[in-house]
């Protein structure tokens, strides 16, 4: 990366930082605030970075004295498309600045929402607590602003300047200024954070700076401010999108010993991989983390400039890690890649409707390469391609490879299994050119290996073949620390056994598969509604979008875990528990899905805990629909897998989806039927009459279930189901009080109108089932056996 180049990315980044200055009461311009904090209170003197935050508005610019190549200019009309793109005014707003003014929530206007939340000032909190939108306004007070500001300053002084140390700048305003509002003008929403805001400036200045470079333009004064109308039309940007297919079979497969870590390892592997092929293009393009829209789940979109030679490069990377991965996983993964030239005006929206063509163009080209993946000279080797002499099957992922006498794994899943411990448990992750003893292969020629803080600070000093690292869930700033990668990564049961042996009553474990409702739709359309058509359809809101869905499915998501919440037990049961985690454990969650594994129940309350989040979260905008199979500890993991993705899939075919479906796909429940009616309403009253009832026991409740089982086939099994119910009042106990006699018979009375009344309804009965079955399996002893998903 040039010099040119790292100085823009800086000053773009930094251009903006004078609004928190101003914010603690001084009385310049944020302009000014920014450029005096600069030059005053950090190490940077550089001329050029100064400039972009001292001159980044018309009129300051206008008057300043500087060179016609001044990369100011650049800053400056890259800050105005990104405010363009960020800012939109208020139907009813009113003219004026208010400093305390809150973070307004992007939901606000997702999906037809209509609602005016506001997030709690703070920064990034490292132990993964929600800053949720709330209704009451918190205004942020000078103080905080301080506290930004000396974050700030501190981190910056430790910094050099190039391009070692590009990303930490984005890390440390990613920490202290996500819920800071760029804009505090009545006027407009203030949706847009300032670290989205400079985020996106600092991209859209690098791809005008390539696309300048291109068409050999040096005066950027003439074409970036005296005629920047015109330029906003220009095709500048090329934005585009990789996707990585096979990821499921690639991580369910596996059938071996110690399953679980293996799944988990494969699945953080993949997710390390997605993030190394996003920093090996970037690099090839002399490009940095700003350009980085998403990750996530297997998918990126990157901003790029709109240059031949930028499209030569991403197309070639495409071939040669599919390449790789052909050599290295056969047909198991492949890299589809999509692109599409756009506009200022494009992201904009002008004309009606171009923003959404933008993603119907790349989806349709990644679609297309998708059914075409292989060249035919691929195909035919393919094709005749058996297994060569000298290899074998591994016996975990079933790849061929050159095994020794006496190994059954390949490479690959041996590593994976030495290094399942540092993989869960670590906290930094290094890319190297050189191949060390444990470690997972990379494209380019490169390796991961695990580090700690100590092993990473005497590498980073001495290895020559040291590429980068990645932090894991808590910021990390540095020299060339590429970013702290968001993991889901909670973990409590080291084996499906021994999750197994925590659950309550039946030992069980529960396989969930989640992910969220019509996601596509809400990126490119949630933003339309009736009053504002497309007017809030914008690139910002889509980034800013994206990262808290990844923030909450990728990070908060621990958090949820570590500390439980809803429960299927009786309040007793609950309370003999030692602590709240839950016995589960993370094998991956993406950008919008999950798939966890632990004890059966504390999966179930886990459920209920991810659907009442995400809806407070995301102000019921987002819906969710999961799957949860229940299986003993020794079922393979592969048919889990595909078991409950049928489960997934059968909650999604519900009218409006946001639905769960336990155990089989016919209990199949919307969310809220199943919390208010199956549990609160049928089970906990279940618990309620036994409880008191105690001595009916279960033969009396499998009798009930058998013929609640039966209600279809036989009209008289209702009957029967009534008659049962009278021939069970409770019999009169030796020493027992009159009132207590009283309070049993009027418990069954009342269990008793309400089992009959269920059972001739067919939605109450099968809520009721369900409410039965819940029942019986915290009941149950170890040993017993049952008939769902066995």
């Amino acid at each position: 990366m040039t010099d040119e180049r790292i100085k823009l990315i800086i000053g773009s980044l930094l251009h903006d930082v004078g609004k928190i200055i101003y914010r603690t009461s001084d009385r310049r311009t944020h302009a000014e605030s920014g450029y005096h904090f600069l030059k005053e209170e950090t190490n940077i003197e550089d001329t050029e970075i100064l400039n972009q935050v001292r001159y980044h508005h018309a009129r300051e610019l206008k008057a300043a004295r500087l060179p016609e190549d001044s990369l100011a200019y650049i800053t400056y009309i890259a800050d105005n498309i990104a405010a363009a793109v960020d800012r939109r005014s208020k139907e009813d707003g009113e003219m004026g600045f208010i400093k305390d003014q809150p973070l307004e929530s992007v939901f606000n206007i997702l999906n037809g929402n209509q609602e005016r939340k506001l997030y709690r000032p703070m920064m990034l909190d490292i132990n993964g607590d929600m800053n949720c939108p709330v209704s009451r306004k918190v205004p942020y007070a000078e103080g905080f602003y301080s506290g930004v500001k000396e974050k700030i300053k501190n981190c910056l002084l430790e910094f050099q300047w190039n391009d070692a140390y590009v990303n930490a700048i984005l890390e440390i305003l990613e920490a202290t200024t996500t819920f800071v509002p760029s804009s505090t003008s009545t006027n407009e929403l203030a949706d847009i954070s300032l670290y989205d805001h400079v985020k996106m400036t600092a991209a859209i200045a690098t791809c005008i700076h390539e696309y300048l470079l291109q068409e050999n333009i040096t005066d950027y004064k003439t074409t970036l401010f005296k005629e920047a109308t015109s330029f906003y039309s220009k095709p500048i940007f090329y934005l585009y999108s990789m996707d990585i297919s096979g990821i499921q079979d690639f991580i369910y497969t596996i059938t071996s010993k110690g399953a679980l870590k293996g799944l988990r390892s494969r699945s953080f592997y993949l997710e390390i991989m997605m993030e190394h092929l996003i920093d090996s293009l970037l690099e090839k393009l002399f490009l940095s983390r700003v350009n980085l829209i998403y990750s996530g789940g297997g998918h990126a979109y990157i901003l790029l400039p709109n240059t031949e030679k930028v499209r030569k490069i991403v197309g070639d990377f495409e071939q040669e890690v599919n390449e790789w991965f052909l050599e290295m996983f056969e047909t198991q993964l492949y890299i589809a890649g999509g692109g599409a030239v756009c506009s200022a005006s494009d992201f904009w929206n002008e004309p009606e409707g171009s923003y959404r063509e933008i993603f119907q163009n790349i989806s349709k080209e990644i679609s297309f390469k998708k059914l075409h993946r292989y060249s035919p000279k691929q195909v035919i080797k393919l094709n005749h391609s058996g297994m060569p002499d000298g290899e074998r099957e591994c016996s975990i992922c079933h790849r061929h490879d050159y095994l020794k006498d006496g190994e059954t794994e390949c490479e690959i899943c041996w590593t994976l299994k030495q290094m399942s411990g540092n993989i869960l448990k670590g906290d930094f992750f290094t890319v190297t050119s050189k191949k060390e003893k444990t470690c997972l292969p990379l494209p380019g020629n490169c390796y991961l290996v695990t580090d700690t803080e100590s092993t990473l600070r005497k590498r980073m000093k001495e290895d020559n073949y040291y590429i980068r690292s990645y932090s894991k869930n808590k910021p990390y700033s540095g020299y060339y620390v590429s970013t702290k990668l968001w993991v889901g990564d909670y973990v409590n049961g080291e084996t499906f056994e021994e999750l197994g042996q925590r659950a309550t009553g039946i030992e069980r474990i529960a396989v969930m598969r989640a992910d969220v409702d019509n996601l596509g739709q809400a990126f490119v359309r949630g933003f339309e509604n009736e009053k504002n058509g497309s007017k809030y359809v914008t690139l910002s809101r889509t980034a800013t979008f994206s990262r808290k869905l990844s923030m909450f499915f990728k990070y908060h998501i621990n958090s949820l875990l570590k500390e439980g919440g809803y429960s299927i037990l009786e309040e007793e049961v609950q309370m003999e528990k030692e602590d709240d985690r839950r016995n589960a454990l993370i094998v991956y969650s993406g950008g919008d899905d999950i798939f966890i594994v632990g004890a059966w129940d504390d999966i179930i309350g886990f459920a209920v805990d991810l659907h009442d989040n995400l809806m407070e979260y995301s102000q019921d905008t987002l819906k969710i629909s999961a799957g949860i199979g229940i299986y003993p500890s020794k079922y393979p993991i592969s048919i889990m897998a595909r078991e409950t993705g049928r489960l997934e899939e059968a909650a999604k075919s519900v009218e409006g989806k946001n639905a769960v479906a336990l155990f089989d796909e016919k209990y199949t429940f919307p969310w809220e039927e199943f919390i208010e009616n199956v549990v609160e309403e049928k089970l906990y009253f279940i618990q309620k009459y036994f409880k008191v009832v105690d001595e009916k026991g279960k033969n009396f409740l499998y009798n009930l279930l058998e013929l609640v089982r039966k209600r279809k086939e036989d009209k008289i099994n209702i009957a029967r189901f009534a008659y049962l119910l009278g021939r069970m009042e409770p019999k009169v106990q030796r020493g027992e009080k009159k009132e207590e006699i009283e309070e049993k018979r009027d418990l069954h009375r009342e269990f008793s109108r309400k089992m009959y009344e269920w059972i001739r309804v067919e939605k109450d009965a099968k809520e009721l089932e369900m409410a039965i079955y819940l029942y019986v399996y915290t009941k149950r002893e170890k040993e017993e056996h049952d008939g769902v998903n066995e």
